[in-house]
């Protein structure tokens, strides 16, 4: 089965529509295992975005900071703001994504709500997201609320547009009320320090199977290597070095699967200076050796056809 991809442009934006144009809101049922790399590489949009897992932890990287978010809790992300999902020892991790185009709640720019709820949180970088849980102020209403918004889009009955367009706006009056003061605190979005981290990005991406010197990197964004460094750890949470060979791990993933190159020769492909370092990297981000792992894959899969024969053999009695 083909691994799923989170599709970006060169600045890392993601390019998928959520919704329609008529109706900008959607409802996603994710398994993190189903990405290519069995995580959610950085990237960005405009809508806002909130994760609910159901079976699993999601840890998400938000600038400097890890969240993880279980079960029975969710994760509100503003807009424009980057972020990469995983999980912890590469478990398995199902959740529900809702996405929703603000002006979608809020109406006309320069209205009343725009202007005096929304805008108070959209345009603030002191608060890149909100984790929800039980213990915040109506925090069990809140995600009972979103999780009958999953419920009303699935079921798609008459008017349902309606109906999840009520229960967001009441959610998010309720979250916004809840950190009102946090909200006071306004740090204005620093669209330059975004527009960097694209460009750097793009550039790690583009020549991620070369060798990429520090001082070509930070040529780019027209900073120097120590200020270049700390603006990606701040924006990502992660240091070049580390963000690089995840990227080349997860550019690997596909070839190892392929069972086609030998580890020398995806060593290469991906951008590693040697197979050593290729298989210790693959190995701390998937839990075994490249060599081991299609042979582990067919395991697995031998034993789940036996598991499902078993069964069916048990039916049939």
């Amino acid at each position: 089965m083909a691994k799923r991809k989170i599709l970006v442009d060169s600045t890392r934006r993601e390019l998928e529509a959520h919704g329609t144009e008529t109706f900008p809101m959607t409802v996603n049922h994710d398994d993190l295992w189903s990405f290519e790399g069995k995580n959610v590489p950085i990237h960005w949009h405009n809508d806002l975005e909130i994760s609910l897992p159901r079976e699993g932890e999601a840890i998400y990287q938000v600038y400097q900071k890890s969240y993880r978010v279980r079960p029975g809790e969710g994760l509100l992300l503003n807009r424009n703001v980057p972020h990469s999902c995983s999980s912890p020892r590469n478990e398995r991790a199902l959740y529900s994504t809702i996405l929703v185009r603000p002006d979608f709640l809020y109406g006309d720019f320069g209205s009343d709500v725009e202007r005096n709820c929304f805008r108070p949180f959209l345009q603030n970088s002191a608060v890149p997201c909100i984790h929800l849980t039980e213990a915040d102020e109506n925090g069990k209403e809140i995600l009972q609320k979103l999780n009958q918004v999953e419920t009303v889009f699935d079921q798609k009955s008459f008017c349902y547009e309606l109906k999840i367009k009520g229960l967001l706006c009441e959610v998010f009056s309720m979250i916004l009320y809840a950190h009102r003061q946090e909200l006071t605190k306004f740090i204005p979005a620093n669209q330059q320090e975004l527009e960097r981290l694209e460009k750097m990005l793009n550039y790690l991406n583009l020549h991620f199977a070369e060798v990429i010197s520090l001082q070509e990197l930070a040529d780019q964004v027209h900073l120097s290597r120590e200020v270049c460094c700390r603006l990606f750890k701040k924006m990502t949470g992660k240091t070049i070095t580390g963000y690089l060979e995840e990227y080349r791990v997860n550019k690997s993933f596909p070839l190892v699967q392929s069972g086609q190159y030998s580890m020398t020769q995806i060593a290469e492909l991906a951008g590693f200076s040697n197979p050593s370092r290729f298989a210790s990297a693959f190995r701390k981000r998937f839990g075994c050796n490249p060599g081991e792992y299609n042979s582990l894959k067919n395991n697995r899969l031998e034993v789940k056809a036996l598991k499902k024969y078993l069964e069916m053999k048990q039916i049939c009695k």
